[in-house]
């Protein structure tokens, strides 16, 4: 009786889950995950998966692919990637530009990783835009493209930066390296009026970096500074808001470190 009883919930729960839309399962399979209670959530995530919910089949890639509450498969986790991927998800995008780049469930395959980075990348993923910026800079899976590389370190710069700390830093790094390059004329002419400019754009969220890091770089500026005349001194500010497309709030602390 007990047994029948037991028989009878279960095949109750299991129609109450599966009756559900991709949307809802997906939404339920979140709240278990967040509980940690893999048993329940796994076969509603795979459900929400096959009907075809992008998140979804990203999540459950992602589980497969670390052995999280399932047996460890990266083969198949890589193809729930690709159909997240396939169905407009950027965490889809970014997990195939990872699969193909590190040989994750599939052969290893720069083109292709860098065809994957360019979706994320285009959809402002701060992360995909770096690894394109680095892509054109160093030639992987793309052939060099100096500007290319511009384009996209610009792109990049321009962004506001999050809260997270990572992404933040890799927005701040490019608004630097794009100063240094116009001030050293990597692979382009040399600019100092363009240099100082992203300088200025830098410092607007220097904090990113250490107090050491900023003291070194407020000497860069100092000498940066030397550089232009005092016509462009008189302008600059006025010039790096209108590439950067808002008011610089931290001007004022251009030769001071950020706590």
């Amino acid at each position: 009786m007990k047994k029948n009883l037991l028989l009878s919930i279960g095949m109750l729960f299991m129609n109450f889950v599966f009756g559900q839309n991709a949307d809802e399962l997906n939404t339920q399979s979140k709240e278990l995950l967040n509980n940690r209670d893999y048993e329940k959530a796994l076969p509603i995530l795979r459900k929400s998966a096959e009907l075809g919910n992008a998140e979804a089949q990203y999540n459950l890639g992602y589980f497969l692919q670390n052995g999280v509450g399932i047996t460890k498969n990266e083969k198949e986790a890589f193809e729930w990637y690709k159909k997240s991927s396939e169905n407009g998800f950027n965490d889809g995008h970014y997990a195939m530009m990872m699969a193909y780049g590190n040989g994750i469930g599939v052969e290893f395959d720069g083109e292709k990783a860098f065809e994957y980075a360019l979706k994320c990348a285009n959809n402002n993923d701060a992360t995909c835009m770096w690894n394109i910026v680095n892509c054109y800079k160093q030639g992987l899976g793309v052939p060099k493209n100096t500007n290319k590389m511009l384009e996209w370190a610009t792109k990049l710069s321009l962004l506001e930066n999050p809260d997270n700390l990572n992404l933040s830093g890799n927005i701040t790094s490019t608004r630097l390296s794009l100063a240094y390059m116009y001030r050293d004329g990597y692979n382009l002419e040399k600019d100092y009026y363009k240099s100082y400019i992203w300088f200025l754009i830098y410092n607007e969220f220097k904090k990113d970096f250490s107090i050491i890091q900023q003291n070194q770089i407020i000497e860069e500026v100092k000498v940066a500074e030397s550089k232009i005349n005092k016509k462009q001194l008189n302008t600059v500010k006025e010039d790096a808001e209108k590439i950067f497309g808002r008011k610089l709030m931290n001007f004022d602390n251009l030769h001071k470190a950020d706590f």
